[in-house]
């Protein structure tokens, strides 16, 4: 009889396992995925204004100061174009016009976008000379102020009869 008691309770702990879960007549609920960490989506694609002030630091000259304007557009959160203008306070006012690729690599949990640039342009000083340029760059944007933007960036420009010179610029970026 003991032999015949244990057999039934094995099989009836047994069945157990292959039961599966109780139904309660309720749905069950997906499980809710957490919100995402709060960032910052200040880098989207869209029209950005500069204003700068900035540095011209020739090879083996006197470096002088400046400032300028620009524009840039950006097509997604990493590529874009830009084209500023420069004016810096050499014997003869110096013109600096640039264009340039953009590549930027943002940062959502700190709102910043280091970025390279390349690309090419002209200047008038006496002489008008072209030069293509590369450099880099950071842009860090405050959320609180409508995502507006402080940068700072420095180019070297390689002239085709000047010397070489760099440029840096530290200004606003106004985003549209």
């Amino acid at each position: 009889m003991k032999s015949l008691i244990t057999l039934l309770a094995t099989v009836a702990l047994s069945s157990s396992v292959f039961a599966g879960p109780a139904f309660s007549g309720k749905e069950a609920k997906a499980p809710v995925a957490p919100a995402p960490a709060p960032g910052c989506d200040a880098f989207g694609p869209g029209l950005v204004f500069d204003v700068f002030g900035g540095a011209f630091l020739p090879d083996g000259g006197d470096d002088v100061l400046g400032g300028g304007v620009g524009v840039g557009y950006f097509f997604n959160r990493y590529v874009g174009l830009d084209i500023n203008y420069g004016l810096y306070a050499t014997d003869s006012e110096h013109h600096q016009f640039d264009g340039n690729l953009v590549l930027r690599a943002p940062i959502d949990s700190l709102c910043i976008a280091p970025y390279a640039l390349v690309g090419g342009g002209f200047s008038t000083n006496g002489s008008t000379d072209g030069q293509y340029q590369v450099g880099g760059g950071l842009d860090v944007r405050l959320q609180s102020m409508s995502n507006l933007g402080v940068f700072a960036e420095g180019l070297y420009h390689f002239g085709d009869e000047n010397p070489d010179f760099t440029t840096v610029r530290l200004g606003l970026r106004i985003p549209f």
